[in-house]
């Protein structure tokens, strides 16, 4: 999937659809196997292999923790078991990229916080001991602006204070959303 037909697919637009279709799916919506089968091999065609497997990029095998967040949550969604190679080589690969204050990116930690609630465990809890406080120390506690983010990275710019709350929000509400997948 991309923007406009006949692109060549990338790896941000293929995540928005599987989490969509994984919606219908539990929404009791049929959604053929086969498409989750092509976006598998889609992400193979994207990741790393060797000791890099389960590094995932845009549109080819970069390196790029945000398409590596967002992949994960693809493989967690299409069914991949918690053991698989390239689940635990994107996990280890986001735990040495924690969230870090004044380095933020609200598209890698959304989907950072997704792929790491599904796989629970030390890896969710290392990275939502450092996502929280973060969170919690950034968010605007006085004033008319009270409870929002400021914007702070290139996505947010372009979506603005209430693009980055939303995110936020959906990041400290994780574990109200969803139920671990394993």
């Amino acid at each position: 999937w991309r923007y406009h037909p006949n692109e060549h697919a990338d790896t941000s637009v293929v995540g928005w659809q599987i989490m969509a279709l994984k919606s219908a799916q539990m929404a009791g919506i049929d959604v053929p196997r086969q498409t989750f089968d092509n976006a598998r091999s889609w992400l193979a065609k994207v990741e790393r292999g060797g000791k890099e497997r389960g590094h995932f990029g845009y549109q080819g095998p970069d390196n790029s923790p945000a398409m590596t967040a967002e992949a994960l949550l693809c493989l967690e969604y299409i069914g991949a078991p918690r053991d698989d190679p390239s689940l635990v080589g994107g996990v280890n690969f986001l735990l040495e990229r924690l969230p870090q204050e004044n380095q933020e990116t609200s598209y890698y930690w959304y989907y950072g916080t997704q792929a790491m609630y599904h796989v629970q465990g030390a890896p969710w809890e290392k990275w939502n001991g450092a996502l929280r406080e973060i969170l919690l120390k950034t968010q605007i506690k006085d004033g008319h602006q009270a409870g929002t983010w400021d914007v702070r990275d290139n996505w947010e710019q372009q979506g603005g204070r209430i693009y980055s709350t939303c995110l936020r929000l959906l990041m400290l509400e994780a574990y109200y959303r969803h139920l671990p997948l394993y």
